[in-house]
Formats: structure tokens, sequence, C-alpha cells
């Protein structure tokens, strides 16, 4: 594995409504190097979240079709009522090996979920990758 890690800093506002998939990364073709390893991420929001009142983000696997579609969970959803947001504190995700490779042309998808509406405030979400296995 390479270690020259790559990150991708994504602002999060606000997604308009519950269940939203906001398509942050592709894996480059194979022309162009192919295949990336998530090797790991957080999500930090700019506002505390009561009891009762949050949001969650998962990261997905989606493949590379013309309409994608899930193809495995990178990391279990942060957050949520379970786990309210704390002001500028990150938290990191649990990546899982069995689906962190993402082939040519497949996508990395924030899946984010409201609970009671809550959304983020000044939030961002962090990836780290590496080209290849």
């Amino acid at each position: 594995m390479s270690f020259d890690v790559h990150t991708v800093t994504v602002a999060l506002g606000d997604p308009g409504g519950d269940n939203k998939q906001l398509y942050v990364l592709k894996a480059p073709p194979d022309a162009a190097g192919g295949g990336i390893t998530v090797v790991g991420a957080s999500i930090v929001n700019g506002a505390a979240t009561g009891a009762g009142t949050s949001f969650s983000f998962a990261l997905h696997r989606y493949s590379s079709a013309g309409t994608p579609a899930l193809n495995g969970t990178v990391a279990a959803a942060l957050g949520g009522t379970a786990s309210p947001w704390a002001s500028g504190v990150p938290k990191a995700a649990t990546i899982d090996s069995s689906y962190n490779f993402l082939d040519a042309g497949e996508w990395l998808v924030l899946q984010y979920n409201e609970q009671t509406n809550g959304n983020p405030t000044n939030g961002f979400a962090t990836i780290q990758y590496v080209m290849g296995r």
C-alpha cells in the first residue's frame, strides 16, 4: 500500500431534508491510477445538538453504474440522538476494511439522516485515502 495519503475536506451545510446521499469522491479511472483505499474519516459540527435533535452521517461505497447503487458501508453512522454532536469536537469514523476499497469509477457517498429536525451547522467531513489497495 502506498503511504502518500490524500485528504479531501467537504463543507457540510443543511442538505435540505432526511435521507440524502452526498457524492463526495469518485475513484479515478484505470488510466489515471484506478481505485483508492479509504484509510480514515472524521466529521465535525460547529454547533452542539441536544438530546432528541440530531443528525448522522455514514460513509457508503456506491457503484460506477449509470445509476449508482449502494455497494457497502465504509463507515457506520456518526452522530444521531444516541451520540449528539458537541460543538467543534470531531467524531472519528471506524473504517470497515471489507468495503474501504473503491474500484475505478466507484463513488464514496456521505449518507445523511436527520432525527427530529437536526442539521449541520458549519460542519466539515475529512476523508483520507491512498491510491490503490
